[in-house]
């Protein structure tokens, strides 16, 4: 068995950072419910984590590797692996199986490690639902996790699919479903109730609120809002998260008292929503601004940052399409993000193809570096920051650039303070999906991630 302390400290960033010491008490993770269409379980222990000797990876290094969770599922299963520490020794983890114990196709399920009594808590299912596109975590006040998800109530019209953005909040050992936000359609009369949350992120404050950012794609039976979403975002009572909250616009079509209508519009592409120093939302997605003229100075990265009460937005880097986005503060409390660009794309510097970029706000402007371009990677990347301050990520290499090679490889990449300094973490299949990446306090970088040719849940650390 694997042998683990957990401590607990909060990183610069304002996330929880983990300590991960060697010394002689087991810890455990729990399974969970849920499985495969054709009625087979999750295997691996049903006490606790299933573990394997850390060296039977020979890709990876320096690493070590513990397994988590071997989940066996069937159909379009898509895990969308979520982890993140507490600072009360726990490790929070979510995602989906097929469901088994409802007449739902999928499962959102939770998971942790109780580091305190080096127990396992029990398997618990959050919510039975129609899909499986996105999961958003946070840890609030009290060490409780806040899960986001598309669920909720099937839309007033078209295909029919749960329409609304969903929090699941433990009280009490049991989990509640409450509504984040509807996609409300305030222009139509009679089918109000729009496509909200195919991607979802939430951040919770000191205070337990939670702040929602979500695409909302579809206007009631107008189905043109497919090809023009907008990025909305809510904040919820913690004290009442049953109260309503208003959905505003971030940017996008839809108008409203505070903003002019804006035409045609394609907004909130792979949103990452987290606070700044003063707890103030910022949200970093993609957008094309210009989707029918192709120009491309008015599509790329983007970020929103709401200050007294209106939204102020920028570009961080134009001309590129982006993919997966990771956001966080640096040590001076400075937005920082890693971003996956997608496709290919000139500058001044040449022609680059999916590459893995992280861009640090800097007084008015952003310096923007490459991380890695040696091969085609930066999908699932996940931003951290070490205990010098300096910025970390992990991410999924693709294959070479001709594409002879498949690599299919969790990678790893750390700032020395004058470049940016690669490895691979893990090489065996098809491995490095759904990253997280944090630090303890002694510098060690831990990442859970996901391979999709053993459908197994790891955590590396070194």
């Amino acid at each position: 068995m694997f042998r683990a302390e957990f401590r607990k400290k909060r990183d610069r960033t304002g996330k929880i950072s983990l300590l991960f010491v060697l010394i002689s008490v087991t810890v455990c993770l729990i399974s969970c419910g849920g499985g495969s269409a054709d009625s087979s379980s999750e295997s691996g222990s049903t006490s606790g984590l299933s573990t394997q000797d850390p060296t039977t990876d020979p890709s990876s290094g320096n690493w070590e590797r513990m397994e988590v969770r071997q989940i066996q599922a069937g159909g379009m299963l898509i895990p969308f692996v979520k982890a993140m520490p507490d600072d009360n020794e726990n490790i929070h983890i979510v995602y989906f199986t097929d469901s088994q114990s409802s007449d739902s196709l999928y499962t959102v399920n939770h998971s942790f490690v109780d580091g305190k009594t080096n127990t396992a808590g029990s398997p618990v299912e959050i919510a039975g639902i129609d899909n499986c596109r996105t999961l958003g975590l946070s840890i609030g006040p009290g060490n409780l996790p806040v899960v986001a998800y598309q669920g909720g109530r099937v839309r007033d019209c078209g295909s029919e699919q749960q329409s609304d953005v969903m929090l699941g909040i433990p009280e009490a050992g049991v989990w509640s479903e409450v509504t984040g936000g509807i996609g409300y359609v305030e222009r139509n009369p009679v089918f109000q109730d729009g496509l909200a949350g195919k991607t979802v992120s939430v951040a919770v404050d000191s205070s337990g609120d939670s702040h929602l950012c979500y695409q909302f794609f579809y206007e009631g039976c107008d189905a043109m809002n497919f090809n023009y979403p907008d990025l909305l975002y809510v904040k919820k009572d913690g004290s009442n998260p049953l109260g309503d909250a208003p959905e505003e616009t971030v940017e996008g079509n839809i108008s409203n008292e505070n903003e002019p209508e804006s035409a045609q519009n394609d907004a909130g592409g792979q949103p990452d929503i987290i606070l700044d120093k003063d707890e103030d939302p910022v949200i970093f997605y993609y957008a094309d601004l210009s989707p029918n003229l192709s120009d491309p100075d008015r599509k790329g990265l983007r970020v929103a940052r709401k200050k007294n009460g209106s939204w102020e937005h920028e570009w961080v880097e134009t001309g590129i399409e982006v993919g997966d986005i990771s956001g966080g503060l640096d040590r001076n409390g400075n937005p920082a993000v890693a971003y996956h660009v997608e496709g290919e794309y000139t500058d001044s510097l040449g022609t680059h193809k999916n590459c893995l970029k992280y861009a640090v706000k800097n007084d008015s402007s952003w310096d923007i570096m490459m991380v890695d371009e040696s091969v085609l990677c930066g999908r699932y990347c996940s931003l951290s920051f070490n205990p010098s301050g300096n910025p970390a990520i992990a991410y999924y290499a693709i294959e070479n650039h001709s594409g002879s090679v498949s690599l299919e490889d969790l990678k790893f990449a750390e700032f020395t303070g004058s470049g940016w300094e690669t490895e691979t973490v893990s090489g065996e299949g098809d491995i490095g999906l759904y990253n997280s990446l944090w630090f303890d306090d002694s510098g060690t970088a831990i990442i859970c991630s996901y391979s999709d040719t053993l459908r197994t849940i790891y955590l590396f650390y070194r």
